[in-house]
């Protein structure tokens, strides 16, 4: 054998879109149902994510990630599946209502009722994170 063959061929590495930062953050997956499932975000980028889930756990290809503590909840789209882990493309970015933005949303505003001017109850909508 030649010393050429000896060597072994160095490992291939995959390019990346965007540089990867390493998180430990806390999640909750949320479904169209309403349940939450707990996760933990491991590495995130400007387009994804790698979330640490258990492999049991079946999650459909579309779902809600919101960050425990952080104001933004990121609409996801699956990408990969490997044991616990599952890699997302961030599809979409939204903030988090705040509670005075929850209170006027349900109707519970501060403020006097806009009555209109037939003296009904004007109907707002819902603040939407998107």
């Amino acid at each position: 054998m030649t010393a050429e063959s000896q060597q072994s061929t160095p490992a291939r590495t995959v390019p990346r879109r965007e540089e990867r930062s390493p998180t430990n953050w806390i999640a909750t997956i949320r479904l169209r149902d309403g349940t939450e499932i707990p996760c933990t975000v491991k590495d995130v980028s400007k387009s994804g994510a790698k979330i640490g889930v258990a492999s049991a756990q079946v999650l459909p290809e579309v779902f809600m990630l919101r960050i425990i503590g952080r104001d933004f909840l990121c609409l996801v789209r699956m990408a990969w599946r490997r044991g616990d882990y599952v890699g997302v493309r961030i599809e979409r970015v939204g903030k988090v209502p705040s509670a005075a933005s929850k209170e006027a949303a349900l109707g519970r505003d501060t403020k006097p009722a806009d009555t209109g001017s037939i003296g009904a109850l004007s109907r707002k909508r819902g603040i939407s994170a998107f």
